[in-house]
């Protein structure tokens, strides 16, 4: 069992207990202000704590102070949503920071974060087909193309298009009778056992509703 404390504007933008909140092996509490956030993880020993930069009362930076010169309290992860700047994810490492997140807070990437911080998998494995119109940012036209193990993350398309490494695309799919679209970047490429190219693509920028059909598509297939 993980335990997260987050602040509660964030937990309300990401679509609440819906998404990755909502697995059976994570508690969380949502708290309102950082000193709400330093007396909950007092009594509970969080594994991570997500906060807001500008948080009341004490803000984030003062809160990260008192956490890491507590013994007890300074063994958590703790990831700060911020307008990020040059230079700013060195300052928040020096205030006790393990990363920090730009805002508005790019849903795929903070989940990414919190698998990562906790070691929680992200399903990368799991195997369904579903039919996937690719479209290009280099190239005109759309593409055909099949999309295998979808997660939060990314998933693996298989196409006859040839695409390189940091390409961007724009992937169609339908998940039930909801069409996903959303822009891809190309991160890895491979010979398919088919004779097509297989990419792995991740997501980038994409809405929080489309997260949570990924999401709970991912959960509805793990349990077939």
């Amino acid at each position: 069992m993980k335990t997260i404390i987050i602040a509660r504007s964030i937990m309300h933008a990401l679509g609440g207990t819906n998404t990755i909140f909502g697995r059976g092996n994570i508690t969380i509490y949502p708290a309102t202000t950082s000193e709400e956030i330093l007396n909950i993880h007092g009594k509970q020993r969080a594994d991570l704590i997500i906060t807001e930069d500008s948080l009341p009362l004490m803000g984030a930076a003062r809160l990260c102070a008192i956490i890491r010169g507590d013994a007890l309290l300074k063994k958590v992860s703790i990831v700060v949503i911020c307008n990020v700047s040059k230079g700013s994810l060195v300052r928040w490492r020096e205030a006790g920071a393990n990363d920090v997140i730009s805002r508005p807070v790019d849903a795929a990437e903070l989940f990414s974060k919190i698998s990562e911080l906790l070691v929680i998998p992200q399903r990368k494995d799991l195997r369904v087909s579903m039919q996937a119109s690719v479209k290009s940012q280099n190239k005109k036209g759309s593409f055909p193309a099949d999309s295998r193990n979808i997660s939060i993350a990314g998933m693996l398309l298989e196409t006859d298009q040839i695409f390189q490494n940091g390409d961007r695309l724009d992937c169609a799919f339908k998940i039930g009778h909801s069409e996903i679209v959303v822009e891809c970047m190309v991160t890895r490429t491979d010979a398919g056992s088919t004779g097509k190219r297989r990419y792995g693509v991740k997501f980038l920028n994409f809405d929080t509703k489309a997260l949570i059909i990924i999401d709970q598509f991912i959960k509805l297939q793990a349990k077939r």
